[in-house]
């Protein structure tokens, strides 16, 4: 699952497998390891949640944790979507961009950067 934040938007990019797990288990999560200890370690989950009623991101101790509702996850996991989007008020004027996507082969990416992620929709076109 790659992570990226920019200008106060957060996205995720699962590869297949990724989706198929989300899918079944309602989870994913990655970590980054930055030290030794505990509080070295930055976590980053996805989940379902049938709590939320729209993507939600929330910060945590050590990492971040965004929570989507059940039915919008097996909608598109099942589908043809790319992917989902929510935007999180965060503030009187400030909102927070979440999205989650399926991670589509890089047109002139090797084999090996290629594994496990769906089929670009552009691959074999001519510009």
């Amino acid at each position: 699952m790659k992570l990226r934040f920019q200008s106060n938007s957060i996205r995720l990019r699962l590869k297949r497998s990724e989706v198929e797990q989300f899918a079944r288990t309602g989870r994913v999560e990655e970590k980054i390891v930055f030290g030794e200890g505990a509080a070295d370690i930055f976590h980053y989950v996805l989940e379902t949640s049938a709590s939320v009623t729209s993507p939600q991101s929330r910060l945590r101790e050590n990492g971040v944790l965004i929570q989507i509702p059940p039915h919008i996850v097996a909608r598109w996991a099942s589908g043809n979507e790319v992917g989902i989007e929510g935007i999180q008020p965060v503030g009187k004027e400030e909102n927070l961009r979440v999205l989650i996507e399926k991670d589509f082969a890089c047109l002139d990416g090797t084999e090996e950067e290629n594994v496990d992620t769906f089929p670009h929709p552009l691959a074999g076109t001519k510009c």
